[in-house]
This record gives structure tokens, C-alpha cells and sequence, in this order.
């Protein structure tokens, strides 16, 4: 019995690290991601949801095969990529069973649409066939911590900003200003805090700052109606605020993200070293 149950990790071992099996499973993330894209188009047939049930079905043999194969149960929970695939099965089974439990009134279909929504999650599988992206998201998990230091001092600044904005900028009388007529599309840029937290962002993307500086700048026709701070005073807040926001903060994230590219790199090179040495301790 033993050597039966041996045997057979062994085969799921050796499946699960066939190049063909992985790229046969990525094939079909492929086209499970293709046909979930063809059922939002009306009057698709039937037989498509077949398929993507066949497909979750696969998806299930799969995680049964990597279970069989593992090395030990500890080992297999503590890879976090095996937790992920059960997570997506689950989702991925959440809208068919919901299929056949709900009825058909007009609730329950939007509760289903709803739901079927998270069949598109099911596409981040690829992130576990493709080594490439593996790493990518380790380098996004571990700046988490850093990256979050560097949103403190973002949204701090950006506060300090948005209180400047206001307290210079507001118009109190926007509505009745010669060239700026307020709309839903178009409100006070520094009416209050929230707008203008919505307007420093504005800026930071790029997206005609420059307008909102002129807008608020004096001329013969507007002295006084836009608002009370000097021309000056109006460049160089949006100025100082577009280098402080687009390229400082900003290299900041990039720095730190290429700082920790580099540590996960080390790390994965140090562990591939570990396993050559233990198997090179295995074989003699």
C-alpha cells in the first residue's frame, strides 16, 4: 500500500513539473479568459458555459494532482501560490453553483451577474504559470511596507497642498466669473478640500495643469473676480507642486520598487543555491 501511494506521488510529481502540463494549463487560462470575454456579447450559445465548466474541472484536477505530488503537507500549504489556486477554484465555482441555486426572477439575475463578474479573477492564474510574474508580484509584496511610508508622505504634502489651494484659490465667487461657468464637469478647482485633493492629483497626471494655473492668473479683465494671490504666488504653487508630486514622489515609488526587485532577485538566487546544494548533498 505504501509503495502504491509512493508511486503514485511520484507520477504527480513528475506531472507537475512537465513543461507540457504547465503550458497545457496555461492554455487553458487562455481560453478561459477568451470565452469569458465572449459571453458579454449577447446570444452566445450554450455550449460555451459547458466548455468553462470542463475547464473549472481541470483547474480542480490540477490542485488534486500538485496535493499528490507534494513533498510534505507543510511544504505544500507553505507555498502561498497553492493557496492562491484553491482560492481562485473557490471563486470560480461561486457563480456556477450559484447557477443552479438561484431562481430565475429578475433579483436573482442581477445577484448572478453580479457574482459572474468573478469569473474574470480567474485569469490572475496566469500570474502562477508564468515565472516572469511571479517575481513581479513578489517585488510588489515586499515594497508594501515601504511603498506605504511613501503614501504617508505623499498624502501629507498633498494636505499641506490642498489647504494652500483652498485658502488662496477659492473663489467665493465662482459662479458669476467671467470666463468660468460652474457645471458638475466644472466646479471651483479649490471650492473645498476634497476638490482640491482632486485637483492636485489632476495635476499630478498632467492633465491640463496648466489651464488651472492660467484660469487663475490676473488680467485687465479679471482683476480681483478669480481670486486675491498674486501671479506669482499662483505659478509657483503649481509649479512647485507639479515637481514635488510627478517626478520626486514618483522616482521615489520607482526607486523603491527597484530597490526591492534587486533584494527578491538575491533572495530567489540564494534559494536556488539552497536546493542545488541539497541535492547535491542527496546524491553523494
Amino acid at each position: 500500500m505504501g509503495k502504491n501511494r509512493s508511486k503514485y506521488r511520484i507520477l504527480a510529481r513528475r506531472i507537475v513539473e512537465n513543461k507540457w502540463f504547465n503550458l497545457g494549463i496555461m492554455a487553458l487560462i487562455i481560453i478561459n479568459g477568451l470565452l469569458i470575454g465572449v459571453q458579454t456579447y449577447p446570444n452566445t450559445p450554450d455550449y460555451i458555459q459547458v466548455i468553462q465548466l470542463c475547464i473549472l474541472f481541470i483547474f480542480f484536477l490540477e490542485i488534486v494532482i500538485r496535493w499528490k505530488g507534494r513533498t510534505s503537507t507543510e511544504d505544500y500549504f507553505a507555498d502561498r501560490w497553492n493557496l492562491f489556486d484553491i482560492f481562485i477554484l473557490v471563486i470560480g465555482v461561486i457563480p456556477e453553483v450559484a447557477d443552479i441555486v438561484l431562481e430565475s426572477d429578475s433579483e436573482s439575475k442581477n445577484i448572478l451577474s453580479t457574482l459572474r463578474i468573478l469569473r474574470v479573477i480567474q485569469l490572475t492564474r496566469s500570474i502562477r504559470a508564468i515565472g516572469e510574474l511571479q517575481l513581479l508580484i513578489g517585488v510588489l509584496v515586499k515594497s508594501i511596507r515601504s511603498l506605504s511610508y511613501i503614501a504617508v508622505l505623499f498624502s501629507l504634502v498633498m494636505y499641506i497642498y490642498a489647504i494652500i489651494g483652498v485658502t488662496l484659490f477659492k473663489n467665493r465667487d465662482y459662479e458669476n466669473s467671467e470666463h468660468l461657468r460652474v457645471t458638475i464637469s466644472n466646479p471651483d478647482p479649490y471650492g473645498d478640500l476634497g476638490e482640491a485633493f482632486f485637483t492636485l492629483f489632476r495635476i499630478m497626471t498632467g492633465e491640463d495643469w496648466t489651464d488651472l494655473r492660467y484660469n487663475l492668473l490676473k488680467t485687465k479683465h479679471n482683476q480681483g473676480k478669480v481670486t486675491d494671490a498674486s501671479n506669482a504666488t499662483v505659478t509657483i504653487y503649481h509649479v512647485s507642486w507639479m515637481v514635488i508630486a510627478a517626478y520626486l514622489l514618483i522616482n521615489l515609488v520607482i526607486g523603491a520598487i527597484v530597490n526591492n526587485f534587486q533584494l527578491v532577485l538575491d533572495a530567489q538566487k540564494e534559494e536556488e543555491d539552497r536546493r542545488l546544494e541539497e541535492a547535491a548533498e542527496e546524491q553523494a
